[in-house]
């Protein structure tokens, strides 16, 4: 389930209208169609006010893989990746970036950046151990 998707299902689980959700959010009403139809996305801001007044956790927003609030719940519950050690640094680090105020835009930027250093240093370890 996509972002839109996902803002369409709990609008539609909490029995908000667009209008309700664009007045909880500050946003117009046209803007949340527009999210909804993933021509828009949502601030990080209006993710975190959204998962603050309906009480959903703001992971449910960042994942593709649960369809619905219920899965996530169930998965949460059974420790399926949430347990994992992994996905607890990175939820952390999430809510690291959310305190922070970067935006998502920035912690891509971060991640690519990252990634292209670690490609470079990749290659320069094979070089050094002799692998090309």
């Amino acid at each position: 389930m996509g972002f839109g998707e996902k803002i369409r299902y709990i609008r539609s689980r909490f029995s908000l209208t667009t209008k309700q959700l664009a007045t909880l959010l500050h946003v117009s009403q046209s803007y949340i169609s527009h999210v909804e139809n993933n021509r828009r996305k949502l601030s990080r801001d209006k993710i975190v006010i959204l998962s603050q007044k309906l009480n959903t956790p703001v992971e449910f927003f960042l994942y593709d893989d649960p369809q619905t609030l219920e899965e996530f719940e169930s998965r949460d519950s059974s420790g399926q990746n949430h347990g994992d050690e992994d996905y607890l640094n990175y939820s952390g680090v999430v809510q690291q970036a959310v305190a922070a105020n970067i935006s998502p835009e920035e912690l891509g930027q971060a991640i690519e950046f990252i990634k292209g250093y670690n490609k470079i240093h990749q290659k320069q370890g094979d070089h050094r151990s002799g692998i090309e």
